[in-house]
């Protein structure tokens, strides 16, 4: 009985010892001393021997457990903080003193436009001379002259008359007359009209574009010398003439003209008056 009770207790003994040594702590080499006549140098231009593919990437995973436990267990290094740079002020540039000349003064509106206003009878001439008094235009910029022209009066209208030039020799203007009526030009010969008389009457129009349409297509044929006679009523007109007007003065004219004389418009004229 008691030698089965000594093989029991040998055993519960070997039983711990086995368990002892199956739980054992792993090794710290890190923790261990190397002799240094033990370490060898490696040459210079030493590379490690290719492994193969199966080999590297089985031993991947072990080099990333390796290289995390290494990291662990040294000390981080922290590196001091650069020290700011000093910032030198920025140099400030001397302000530029404001000039003392002036800023040129632009005029309102330069003085450039030259108008004229014709054809005036006594009783307009009145009624706008009484309206330019409110442009207060200065007295080099206003001129006026009197010049007798024809014009419609009561009962009377201007008449436009196309002649051709008189010719002393009567057989010469019959000849021309004839000529001009094979060309479809109607004429008579004049005989009774002093100054006229010898001429050829080409036509009287009321209208002056049909008269100036007459002689182009006398010119048109080679007759170049038919000219133009106004008749009607001789009158006094008066033309007024104005320079070097601003561009409001010569709106307040324009306005001035088309409420005094709507039939008489502004024209424009020649600034040395």
């Amino acid at each position: 009985m008691k030698w089965f009770l000594a093989l029991i207790v040998a055993l519960n003994l070997l039983v711990g010892a086995y368990v002892a040594m199956r739980h054992r702590q792993p090794i710290d080499i890190h923790a261990q001393e190397v002799n240094p006549s033990q370490l060898k140098t490696l040459p210079d231009n030493w590379q490690p021997a290719e492994m193969p593919a199966s080999a590297a990437q089985a031993s991947a995973p072990q080099a990333k457990v390796a290289a995390s436990a290494t990291a662990a267990s040294s000390p981080l290094s922290v590196k001091p903080a650069a020290s700011p740079a000093k910032i030198k002020p920025a140099a400030v540039a001397p302000a530029k003193k404001a000039s003392a000349k002036p800023a040129p003064v632009i005029a309102e509106s330069e003085a450039t436009q030259c108008v004229q206003w014709a054809g005036l009878n006594d009783r307009q001439l009145v009624r706008v001379q009484g309206g330019l008094a409110s442009l207060r235009l200065a007295s080099s910029q206003m001129s006026s002259s009197k010049e007798a022209s024809t014009m419609a009066t009561a009962g009377t209208a201007v008449r436009y008359w196309v002649y051709y030039p008189d010719h002393a020799n009567g057989a010469v203007a019959a000849a021309l007359s004839d000529e001009l009526k094979g060309k479809g030009f109607d004429n008579y010969i004049v005989q009774n009209e002093g100054e006229f008389l010898g001429t050829l009457s080409l036509g009287l129009f009321g209208k002056q574009e049909a008269a100036h349409a007459l002689v182009e297509r006398l010119k048109a044929a080679g007759y170049d010398k038919a000219k133009i006679n106004v008749r009607g009523s001789m009158v006094q007109t008066t033309t007024l003439r104005f320079k070097s007007l601003s561009s409001k003065q010569s709106l307040q004219l324009t306005s001035l003209q088309q409420r005094l004389t709507p039939d008489i418009r502004l024209q424009p004229s020649s600034c040395g008056i």
